[in-house]
């Protein structure tokens, strides 16, 4: 373990479900968008949508909480619900950071991170 996988591992403690991009449940993300929660999941599941790409900002990182600037990117997490998320609410989030985006995607750490 690192720096950077131990304040992933805290800081998403509890979450279910985490992933990064759009979500076909997200009604944030249809409004996004400007379509309608249907019109956005069939979009999504015909592959359709121009998922935007991260935009600069001086955020802290929800996933990592590095405070070093860069592209802040969208994500998900489930809220309640049983062990497995089923009747739990979808959270929309936007701030993820590249380096986060790359590890949860693929399991790469970033060769150097700063929390601060």
């Amino acid at each position: 373990m690192s720096a950077f996988t131990d304040a992933v591992d805290a800081r998403l403690k509890g979450m279910r479900g985490v992933s990064t991009g759009e979500c076909p449940g997200c009604e944030r993300c249809a409004e996004l968008h400007r379509m309608s929660p249907e019109q956005h999941r069939a979009a999504w599941h015909d592959g359709k949508l121009n998922d935007a790409e991260g935009s600069f900002s001086w955020a802290t990182c929800g996933i990592c909480g590095t405070t070093m600037g860069g592209d802040r990117h969208v994500w998900h997490w489930i809220y309640g619900g049983d062990a497995h998320g089923a009747g739990g609410t979808i959270e929309h989030e936007g701030n993820a950071c590249t380096d986060c985006v790359y590890y949860l995607a693929n399991g790469d750490e970033p060769e150097s991170w700063h929390a601060r």
